[in-house]
């Protein structure tokens, strides 16, 4: 929103006016706010929120649908199938390929794959956390 100067109306000082009010009969807000608005807009698209990634990574035996903690590849790390509701996002990669929500389900400690086979034998499994920070 852009603010004009030039014509009073209705005895409003025109430093007071919004460029959107055309002399419409409703009131503006004040200048500053406006201005304040903007100014706070821009810094909030500004803003890089932080964030921590956690990662599960197992490898598929070509028979299981369900794969828990103890299924996890240590050479990466030792985070578990972490608690969905302690993350702010989830994703998981089948062989490199992002899947879709409906085919998995992620439980504190288990993984459920819902389809009809499994992974082929080998194939990297990698469930990705996301938890994202609040201010920095």
């Amino acid at each position: 929103m852009k603010v004009k100067e030039g014509k009073t109306r209705i005895g409003i000082r025109n430093d007071l006016c919004c460029a959107d009010c055309h002399q419409c009969p409703q009131l503006c807000p004040p200048r500053w706010l406006i201005e304040l608005l903007i100014l706070a807009e821009k810094k909030q698209k500004e803003e890089v929120l932080k964030t921590e990634t956690f990662h599960y990574n197992a490898v598929s035996d070509g028979k299981k649908l369900i794969y828990i903690d103890d299924d996890e590849v240590l050479d990466y790390g030792k985070t578990g199938i972490l608690d969905p509701q302690k993350v702010s996002y989830y994703n998981l990669f089948i062989n490199g390929v992002l899947q879709p929500p409906a085919l998995y389900k992620v439980s504190k400690g288990v993984l459920t794959l819902n389809c009809n086979e499994p992974p082929i034998k080998g194939a990297a499994i990698i469930l990705q956390f996301v938890k994202v920070l609040r201010g920095s």
